[in-house]
């Protein structure tokens, strides 16, 4: 077989303008669409270098707010309890300052109520005590327990210090009357040493007065204008009563 030169070349001038053909119009643009996606490729490993690199920054901040977190939780919740165990101090404090305040005025109330048992018993003893003793003297009372009585008073009299008689003196009035009761009928001669007695110490002169109350019992009792003068077993029973009483 002998060789066409003439159609060799031709084979290899279409071999040329095919292989031309397709790099211009094949080649190329896979090429470019292979750049493209090679640059596509190479900007999507690097956002997702970039969201990783982020990722794992946001996971370091979360991680470190996350012990921040928990130290402050931890923090709050010593904290809490400091502040509840000194509210519990505080209550403790007050309920026991409560508690003692109560049993200090349980006690006071408890003493004042024993002394006022004490007190009623001892009032209602010495009652009695007195109304014993007053039914007593009224069965050996008599003219001659009165006489007695008189005399010692009179005596008391005569012993009273001048400055309580110019005292006593001064504080009566222009118009004073004298009032002499007694339990018993008083003799006229007694009457008057009395009255004598009475006005000598005063250094004045009164209009008297006498009558008789045997609740009295037996003794006398000198009014004298706004002054007293007792010396009978009622008004020193009434004094011994009044006394044990804390009256006046």
């Amino acid at each position: 077989m002998e060789l066409d030169w003439s159609t060799f070349l031709l084979e290899i001038v279409n071999v040329l303008v095919l292989v031309w053909l397709l790099k211009r119009f094949l080649y190329r643009p896979v090429m470019t669409v292979i750049e493209e996606r090679k640059v596509a490729i190479a900007k999507t490993v690097a956002d997702a270098s970039r969201l990783q690199n982020e990722a794992s920054a946001l996971k370091e901040q979360y991680d470190r707010r996350l012990v921040g977190w928990e130290h402050e939780r931890e923090k709050a919740r010593v904290q809490l309890q400091e502040e509840i165990a000194a509210e519990r101090h505080r209550r403790l404090a007050v309920l026991q300052a409560d508690l003692e305040k109560e049993r200090q005025q349980a006690t006071v109330r408890e003493s004042q109520r024993i002394k006022d048992v004490a007190r009623q018993a001892e009032a209602l003893a010495l009652l009695q005590g007195t109304q014993f003793t007053a039914s007593l003297l009224s069965r050996v009372a008599g003219p001659e327990l009165e006489t007695k009585l008189i005399d010692a008073m009179m005596e008391d009299w005569s012993r009273l210090p001048q400055p309580q008689v110019d005292a006593i003196r001064s504080a009566l009035p222009a118009n004073a009357r004298g009032r002499v009761t007694t339990a018993f009928p008083l003799e006229q001669g007694s009457r008057e040493a009395l009255v004598k007695k009475v006005e000598g110490r005063l250094d004045r002169t009164f209009e008297w007065e006498f009558v008789e109350d045997r609740n009295l019992l037996a003794g006398l009792r000198v009014s004298l204008g706004g002054w007293v003068l007792r010396g009978n077993l009622q008004d020193e029973l009434k004094f011994f009563a009044d006394s044990g009483t804390g009256g006046s």
